[in-house]
């Protein structure tokens, strides 16, 4: 049996693998950091643009009694919180500062993982030939 390989169909799914281990890798650390982090109630102080979302800067009590103040590595869309609000965080004991809004996924994790779906399904299917996408543009 010959197998031919599109350039364009290895793309796609080398693409799509990428998308699909990035978003595994996000969700990952984050649920790391819950495991071995401790929850704080802290207030949102402010906020600092970052794309097109906002990254809370938040103050805390820690539980070595440290009053800690920091942004969040949570971005949420303009509008979901406002200043004054006491929101749950999780903090890593060792270093305070690395501070996540308790709950909230990933930023970018869903669509990454449907990019990456789309992609290496695509590129999938037209390698065993299934859907010949790319076949109508080459001599």
């Amino acid at each position: 049996m010959y197998l031919s390989f599109s350039f364009e169909a290895v793309f796609f799914l080398l693409v799509g693998l990428f998308f699909l281990g990035m978003a595994w890798y996000m969700r990952r650390q984050q649920r790391a950091r819950q495991l071995r982090g401790l929850p704080a109630t802290a207030t949102i102080i402010d906020f600092r643009p970052a794309r097109s979302l906002l990254l809370p800067r938040v103050r805390f009590t820690a539980a070595d009694g440290r009053t800690v103040e920091t942004n969040t590595d949570s971005g949420v869309r303009k509008g979901y919180y406002e200043v004054g609000q006491q929101v749950p965080v999780i903090y890593d004991p060792a270093d305070p500062e690395n501070t996540d809004l308790a709950g909230a996924p990933p930023e970018g994790t869903t669509l990454l993982t449907l990019l990456g779906l789309v992609f290496a399904v695509v590129g999938g299917l037209q390698l065993i030939g299934i859907v010949p996408i790319f076949d109508a543009h080459q001599h």
